[in-house]
């Protein structure tokens, strides 16, 4: 397996994906689905369509799994897991963070990925053994270690029950962090983890593409992320994500 070549792919995959959100942010979307916490967008589709073509006309036997569709490969072989927008309400409002997340994964485990947040023209990509990098400069987690000091990310997901913890856990974190943030993209808050930009996040229920490719890109910086598998739901998570230096006793 070529890990340069796919890290690559990646990289390509999702600034190409970006570059076409950028083009066309602040227009009108077409709505497809709209739900109390969630809508569904043309644009979701297109991109991910956009992403699937580019990595297949480069491994043409390799399977996809995204959040438009794809049935990935069951964490067998090599499967390319998507999320064509990670923040699409965002997006469909008009606030400008929103990103693009591609990530490889083989036999389960994440090898390389790639965030693309295309407003702030930042690539965030790493490889198994190859470190993390944002636009091709080395990135590090913060080295803060008190709670008191840092910046957490809270998560607010689309079930009440989810909801409800996430509610018990800002308030917990609230009165003992410096700032908490829910700014609606998991894998941007993973990429400023490994940025040192953000020192924790927490989301009691999430898609595996909302975070594979953060996943290699925080370890890969020196962070750790903690996964849940919640029963009954494949590919879905409680998560937690940090710098590897803070206690966090409340998950």
């Amino acid at each position: 397996m070529n890990l340069d070549l796919i890290l690559r792919t990646a990289e390509e995959a999702a600034r190409l994906a970006g570059d076409s959100l950028r083009k066309v942010f602040g227009e009108e979307v077409v709505v497809n689905e709209a739900k109390h916490h969630d809508l569904k967008i043309q644009l979701d589709k297109d991109t991910q369509e956009l992403l699937t073509n580019y990595i297949l006309s480069k491994f043409p036997g390799h399977a996809i799994l995204g959040e438009e569709g794809g049935e990935g490969s069951g964490g067998k072989g090599v499967e390319w897991i998507l999320d064509p927008i990670d923040g699409t309400v965002n997006l469909a409002y008009g606030i400008p963070h929103f990103c693009v997340s591609v990530a490889c994964r083989v036999d389960g485990k994440v090898v390389a990925g790639a965030i693309y947040d295309p407003q702030r023209d930042e690539l965030f990509s790493a490889a198994n053994g190859k470190g993390a990098t944002l636009n091709g400069k080395r990135i590090t987690v913060s080295a803060r270690k008190d709670i008191e000091e840092a910046i957490m990310a809270i998560g607010f997901s689309k079930t009440v029950q989810s909801v409800e913890k996430c509610l018990e856990l800002y308030q917990y974190y609230a009165r003992r962090a410096r700032k908490l943030r829910a700014m609606g993209s998991a894998a941007l808050d993973m990429a400023y983890i490994a940025a040192g930009r953000m020192d924790a996040y927490i989301e009691q229920s999430i898609q595996i593409w909302d975070i594979a490719a953060g996943i290699v890109i925080l370890e890969e910086a020196g962070g750790r992320i903690d996964l849940k598998p919640i029963e009954g739901k494949p590919n879905v998570y409680h998560a937690c994500a940090w710098n590897g230096r803070l206690e966090l006793p409340h998950r």
